[in-house]
């Protein structure tokens, strides 16, 4: 009884390493969560565009903290960009093209695509719209990455929260948005 058991034991850790092996192959692991949090100033974004070979759209951008989702701290920084909104965002639900720029210690990542911004009907007072981007094979995207993600591509989803009630009047939003990027 105790060779049966060993040699159940032996089978079962060798189908744990190997699907552990399968798994990593299948991309498991090259996903990156972070948060982008605090109130950012908007500014015109053109030059950045320009600093990254990125073709001018017009973007209003914001500087805000890059938040590690496991440890909740700070590590690096982001600005996240947006561009082709209808003529007043803090009305009903619109669309824009969100570019956001990651500064990890190790690179940077560029992500670009179509977000969604709708009103919260329910939930923290402390936010007045919700946001989302669902990648697509076309859209939502990585589009830029140096250092250690040199030439890296992939989706990327977004789920926020922001507060737009002092953007027309001081040109301040308030973030609090989980991107979740694969590469």
């Amino acid at each position: 009884m105790k060779t049966f058991t060993k040699i159940n034991t032996y089978a079962l850790m060798l189908v744990l390493l190997l699907t552990a092996g399968w798994v990593n192959a299948a991309g498991v692991g090259n996903n990156i969560a972070v948060r982008l949090v605090g109130t950012g100033q908007a500014y015109d974004g053109n030059d950045l565009f320009d600093e990254f070979g990125l073709a001018p759209v017009d973007a209003l951008c914001f500087d805000i903290d890059l938040i590690d989702i496991k440890t909740a701290s700070v590590i690096g920084s982001a600005i996240d960009c947006l561009s082709g909104i209808s003529p007043s965002i803090t009305d009903n639900g619109v669309m824009l093209t969100g570019t956001t720029f990651f500064f990890f210690p190790g690179g940077t990542l560029i992500s670009q695509g179509s977000t969604t911004v709708q009103p919260v009907l329910h939930g923290s007072a402390d936010f007045t719209h919700i946001t989302g981007a669902v990648p697509s094979p076309d859209d939502n995207g990585v589009i830029y990455g140096n250092g250690k993600f040199k030439n890296a591509k992939g989706p990327v989803r977004l789920s926020g929260a922001v507060n737009l009630s002092l953007l027309d009047s001081d040109g301040l939003i308030t973030f609090d948005c989980v991107f979740i990027i694969d590469i």
